[in-house]
């Protein structure tokens, strides 16, 4: 009897364990805590293509799917901020009363203010099928906002109201400066240049050769630097009067040129950095562990300069230095 039991025991316990494991599936639910994964500063797939200061006390960067980066002050602690939508940024600005713009690709424009936290979102009315914003600079107590399709826009002091001054052509427009005797030029496609001499209400071109543009500068003497693809370089010594062709010792693109107050600086492509004493004369410099990928922006000061790209970091006399500095 006691074989029989045993026997019919073992037929059933199998039966036993599949019912308690279909049982446990379809009424016990498991309980899982997510731990949270800390965001690090800074990603492989991180690539800046802006720079900016707010007067001295930090750095902000901005580039691919909505990061922001900025340096604390010294360059000791930094900050990866999180903006509402993950769109490409272009360019940033900040005013001299420190409220952060940055901007992008389809229209976007992002707001931070002095002493806040939280990032405000903006759409400036752009083209459908082409409403990249290219470059966001601080001029005359306003933010200018250039980009594709000829877009233009002026805001007030506090980035709240914004007015469209654009041009009516399918033209990307790449960078926006102000000259010493108050005129806002623009460096564009196709070796377009735009001036105006009436705060961005007009606009007056002239065609600088066929290579695109992309980006111009001048020092307070009113020499102005014109540099593009190619290694195209135009120089200018009487505000932009007029404007020659001058050898850039390289035929890499050039993305941004800036004046440091004793010497100019271009930086571009596969580790394209120049230097010139008066924009006219050209040599590339070599730069112990400067990246070989692009540079798009740099921020020109007498003491550093400061460049946007691939990496990012600061250049000081002919030292290189990636940034973040990682703590020991």
């Amino acid at each position: 009897m006691v074989g029989k039991i045993l026997g019919f025991s073992a037929q059933l316990a199998p039966w036993i364990v599949v019912g308690s494991l279909g049982y446990a599936a379809a009424f016990i639910k498991p309980k899982v805590e997510p731990m949270p994964l800390p965001q690090p500063l800074v990603e492989p797939r991180d690539v800046f293509y802006d720079v900016d200061t707010d007067i001295g006390e930090s750095y902000w960067f901005v580039g691919n799917a909505g990061t922001v980066l900025q340096s604390g002050e010294g360059k000791e602690e930094w900050k990866r901020h999180e903006l509402p939508e993950p769109i490409n940024l272009q360019g940033v600005a900040v005013s001299s009363k420190g409220d952060v713009v940055a901007a992008g690709n389809q229209g976007a424009v992002f707001v931070l203010r002095k002493g806040s936290s939280d990032w405000s979102s903006h759409r400036l009315p752009v083209s459908d099928r082409a409403g990249k914003m290219v470059e966001v600079a601080w001029i005359d107590d306003a933010f200018w906002v250039i980009g594709e399709m000829g877009a233009i826009f002026k805001s007030d002091a506090a980035a709240e109201s914004w007015k469209q001054l654009g041009i009516d052509e399918d033209v990307s427009l790449n960078d926006i400066a102000r000259s010493p005797d108050g005129g806002l030029w623009i460096a564009a496609e196709f070796g377009l240049v735009l001036y105006s001499d009436d705060a961005g209400e007009t606009w007056s071109q002239s065609e600088l050769g066929r290579e695109s543009l992309r980006a111009l500068a001048f020092d307070p003497s009113g020499n102005g630097v014109i540099v593009g693809n190619n290694g195209s370089v135009m120089h200018s010594s009487d505000s932009g009067e007029s404007w020659s062709s001058v050898d850039s010792a390289t035929e890499e693109h050039l993305y941004d040129v800036g004046y440091t107050g004793e010497f100019w600086l271009a930086v571009g492509n596969s580790g394209a950095i120049l230097k010139s004493p008066n924009g006219k004369t050209w040599e590339r410099l070599r730069l112990e562990g400067f990246g070989s990928g692009y540079h798009t922006r740099l921020l020109a000061t007498a003491n550093r300069t400061v460049i946007a790209g691939e990496t990012i970091g600061e250049l000081t006399g002919s030292t290189w230095l990636s940034w973040p500095v990682e703590e020991n």
